[in-house]
């Protein structure tokens, strides 16, 4: 009898102890597939956040890119402008001064006949003219027409500009190439 008891109680132990450490494998199971899961969904993240940087970068450079060609390709018509635009030699010229913005001065003469137009190509052409800009005489104070406008055709005389008129370049901030001289009109 005892040792039949004693038997049935160890095999109960053995269930028992087979039975927690099952038990305590499962939790251990269950623990080690959270953390899984947990650790997988920061790499994921991680990832996305990656490329987002890696995407926003390489918009950066494209705009960078892209704004950095638009300059070379103002710098490349101001000297192909350059190349054309000759001094008028005879008598009856107008002498026009233009005033940039960080004021310096170039003096220049002109057919009467030169459109308002050609006044802009001129003064894009000047060292240190900002790519995009308005002419404005000083007294009377007026804006001649946008490079771009209709009465941009008009000649000087047709507008009333006389001999010795001063003509300031207003630098526009807004990169509209509608006042100022662009690659696709010339």
């Amino acid at each position: 009898g005892i040792n039949a008891e004693y038997g049935r109680q160890r095999n109960r132990n053995r269930v028992s102890e087979s039975s927690t450490s099952q038990l305590l494998m499962q939790e251990q199971n269950a623990a080690f597939n959270e953390s899984l899961l947990r650790d997988q969904e920061r790499e994921k993240q991680r990832k996305a956040e990656e490329e987002a940087v890696r995407l926003a970068q390489e918009e950066a450079d494209r705009k960078l890119e892209e704004k950095e060609n638009k300059l070379k390709a103002r710098e490349e018509l101001r000297k192909e402008l350059r190349g054309k635009l000759e001094e008028p030699t005879k008598e009856h010229t107008i002498s026009l001064l233009f005033r940039l913005p960080n004021g310096s001065r170039v003096a220049r003469a002109f057919l009467p006949e030169v459109r308002v137009k050609e006044l802009y190509e001129f003064a894009f052409t000047c060292e240190d003219a900002p790519n995009f800009f308005t002419l404005i005489t000083n007294f009377p104070k007026r804006i001649l027409p946008a490079y771009d406008a209709p009465d941009a055709l008009l000649s000087c005389r047709d507008i009333g500009l006389e001999n010795s008129t001063t003509l300031f370049l207003q630098e526009d901030d807004s990169e509209s190439e509608s006042s100022s001289v662009s690659e696709a009109e010339v």
